[in-house]
């Protein structure tokens, strides 16, 4: 195992009580020495204040009623040593080296990939860092996942970036994705995620399943730092969506797609936006994000099959209006016609 000390990086959008939720399962990690970096996106519901609230032990966490995911909960080692910095202090990477927790002010709502980079640039300022996680913050992590995941890594004698074995929240013994997706160049649409709705008992061929990824999911990816200086940052041209296909796409395949088996975790799925999830449809809001970005990696990858990729839109326009979903229609009709601005 590597003596290093693993960034781990969460971006928060009003959603301080699922990072607080988060960090408490990370800080229980074992097998790892770790820093986490929390990106806040200018949230309004006083998010910084209460994380440091709850890193001072002055904030308990509500634990969830599942019993698999409250054994997760009620183990980290309060009081943490933590620090509040803004975006130009962190982009310089300046910070206290004693503390373990990072809460960076964003200073805006920069969008999935751009606010996380702050966190990424930050962590490449720090000598120490040889890997990075990028981590959702609403999910809960298994204490010896992290650990799995590094051991995955560090047994690859090829340049490698590795997934987990995200678990439904609200159903932790159904999978949500192992580890990634496929995705379809040619229409732009990615494929339902690796294993999704599988029980966790189902037999899965791993190896099989990492051939056929296209990428792995930015809910929970560990990134060695020759990725990030070799491929780059997230585009941040996507505000939400298709930043991790791009990514890899930029890759080229010079990173082998692993998954640990035994790195385990619990994604509550699109809780700040509306996503998909198990028992929702999406918002439209996210139906918004997923079209728009969609367009915008397919010009900038795939224009030979940008009509192709315009078909499958209309269709899944017409979906929409079959299903009732009226709204979720006018939002990805106005997108496809150019009309940006959000307005459903």
């Amino acid at each position: 195992m590597t003596d290093s000390t693993i960034y781990v990086v969460l971006l928060n959008w009003n959603g301080w009580r699922d990072t607080v939720a988060c960090l408490e399962s990370l800080f229980a990690s074992t097998g790892v020495s770790l820093r986490a970096i929390v990106c806040d996106n200018a949230s309004s519901d006083g998010s910084l204040e209460r994380i440091a609230m709850w890193a001072d032990g002055e904030l308990a966490v509500e634990p969830p009623g599942h019993p698999r995911l409250s054994r997760l909960l009620l183990k980290a080692p309060l009081p943490l040593p933590y620090a509040t910095i803004d975006r130009a202090t962190a982009e310089q990477g300046n910070c206290d080296p004693a503390a373990s927790l990072v809460l960076i002010d964003n200073g805006g709502n920069l969008g999935f990939a751009a606010g996380n980079n702050v966190g990424l640039r930050f962590a490449l300022k720090q000598p120490d860092m040889d890997y990075v996680w990028l981590l959702n913050n609403d999910t809960l992590v298994e204490p010896a996942c992290l650990a799995n995941m590094v051991k995955c890594l560090q047994g690859t004698p090829a340049p490698a970036v590795c997934g987990s074995m995200i678990h439904f929240f609200d159903r932790p013994e159904i999978i949500q994705a192992i580890g990634g997706n496929r995705f379809n160049r040619m229409t732009g649409q990615a494929a339902c995620s690796e294993g999704r709705f599988a029980h966790e008992r189902a037999a899965q061929d791993i190896d099989s399943i990492e051939q056929e990824l296209s990428y792995l999911s930015g809910c929970s990816v560990l990134l060695p730092r020759d990725f990030l200086e070799t491929v780059g940052l997230m585009g941040e041209d996507y505000f939400l969506y298709y930043e991790e296909i791009d990514w890899f796409t930029r890759a080229g395949g010079r990173y082998r797609l692993r998954i640990a088996p035994d790195a385990r975790l619990y994604h509550r799925e699109g809780r700040s936006i509306g996503s998909r999830s198990y028992s929702r449809a999406a918002s439209t809001l996210s139906d918004f994000h997923m079209f728009r970005s969609r367009l915008i990696y397919m010009r900038k990858h795939q224009l030979r099959f940008l009509a192709m990729c315009y078909v499958d839109s209309w269709l899944a326009v017409a979906k929409r209006l079959l299903r009732g979903q009226f709204r979720n229609a006018w939002t990805v009709g106005s997108v496809l016609l150019g009309r940006q601005a959000f307005g459903g």
